[in-house]
């Protein structure tokens, strides 16, 4: 596909059919993105890498996770720097290491690509770090084009680093740790696999109901799987209940363009010719609703539960329950979060959660070597003021968060004070 056509066809997409255009576009500016490959196609430097880059600009701009632009042209294999950086009035710091072994967390960067941290803020277009404080900033991106790091290690020395390319992580399986006083804190995962976090939770399911006290820790979780919600709402309701009424308010109001309509037809195909039968009616039965509804633009809606409505969840585990929210908390396990604190059962301690709740229903379309993902619905929620777009849920008890927590987990200690 010709470069013009691909961002002409893109801007109008987010313009028309994005759930999110209305209530972002006083914020977005193209403007820089269009200059970007415009200065590259006539110095004659564009690349797929390059609209990777600018594409993936422009989604930072609208400040919406929910909006995602990917790259699988063949040979090319997503990457991570293998750790992530974190900032704050202090500097900026190492604050996780999953495969560079050459950095520890709470080493100080002192630069990127030689340039100190807070002179790239003041240099960057805000929308680019997506937020504006210093600890809900999202750098991977910025690092992933950057070509060093110099950092001052815990014993004083400097180092300049050449960045390198790393697997992207795998899916976080499931954990629980005892901490003093006989209380535990499970770890989920990233919960993207409800059939294992559900194996989980029953496998130690006596020690889960009868220790003193549950911490749950949700500050990494990212997963899109709803239904692992499930196995943990037992830990967070304040009284036996039903799914609909845990699950509480699901109302939503979708945007049914023709387009969006045409696009989210064209993925169901594959699934009519499944060989399981279940999944073949499911999608002739969705393909007939999408054809119904084509055109009609914005229709309130009530979204669909993960399980039956009047499925029982039943209240489990000890008095105290505690989860551990921050920034990176996002998708199903944010939702996880709003729900806790819907409930009033559990104490949130520590950070408010990404905010990416308030838009849903994801419609994915392919331009040759790329795919474009956008959320086609709002929340009622988020049309009526209640929203947790860019805030985030939050928190009971606010903790800012401070370097000394990359190498000592201050806010399990503190979960246990409360």
């Amino acid at each position: 596909m010709e470069s013009n056509k691909l961002l002409k066809d893109l801007f109008l997409t987010v313009r028309n059919d994005y759930a999110g255009w209305e209530a972002k576009q006083a914020r977005h500016n193209p403007s820089p993105f269009v200059t970007m490959l415009g200065q590259a196609y006539y110095d004659r430097r564009m690349s797929s890498l390059l609209v990777l880059q600018a594409v993936s600009q422009y989604c930072a701009g609208m400040r919406d996770r929910n909006l995602k632009f990917e790259l699988i042209a063949e040979g090319y294999v997503p990457f991570s720097r293998g750790f992530s950086v974190r900032r704050c009035a202090a500097g900026m710091f190492v604050d996780a290491v999953t495969q560079e072994a050459r950095l520890r967390p709470g080493d100080e960067v002192l630069a990127i690509n030689r340039t100190a941290p807070e002179r790239i803020v003041k240099n960057l277009p805000n929308p680019l770090l997506a937020a504006d404080e210093p600890e809900r900033e999202q750098w991977n991106g910025y690092l992933k084009l950057a070509r060093d790091i110099t950092v001052r290690h815990a014993d004083g020395t400097e180092e300049m680093l050449e960045l390198a390319r790393y697997p992207v992580d795998t899916d976080a399986a499931p954990a629980l740790r005892e901490l003093p006083g006989g209380a535990l804190l499970l770890d989920p995962g990233s919960m993207n696999d409800a059939e294992a976090l559900e194996a989980f939770v029953e496998a130690h399911r006596a020690v889960l109901d009868g220790c003193s006290r549950l911490v749950l820790d949700l500050r990494a979780a990212a997963g899109d799987d709803e239904e692992a919600l499930l196995p943990l709402l037992p830990y967070i309701v304040k009284a036996d209940c039903t799914a609909a009424e845990a699950f509480g308010d699901r109302r939503i109001r979708t945007n049914y363009t023709k387009v969006n309509c045409t696009r989210l037809i064209r993925m169901l195909t594959p699934y009519l010719v499944d060989e399981d039968p279940a999944l073949r009616q499911m999608a002739q039965q969705l393909t007939a609703y999408y054809r119904d509804q084509s055109g009609k633009g914005w229709v309130d809606e009530v979204e669909e539960l993960p399980v039956p409505a009047e499925t029982p969840i039943l209240r489990r585990g000890p008095e105290k329950v505690v989860v551990l929210t921050d920034t990176w908390c996002e998708q199903e396990a944010e939702r996880f979060v709003q729900l806790a604190k819907q409930q009033g059962r559990a104490v949130l301690l520590g950070r408010p959660t990404m905010g990416t709740l308030d838009y849903t229903n994801p419609v994915m379309v392919e331009y040759d070597e790329f795919i474009f993902t956008y959320p086609i619905s709002r929340t009622a929620a988020s049309l009526e003021g209640e929203g947790v777009d860019e805030r985030g849920v939050q928190p009971d008890v606010l903790v800012p968060w401070t370097p000394e927590e990359c190498t000592a987990d201050l806010l399990a200690q503190k979960a246990l004070t409360l």
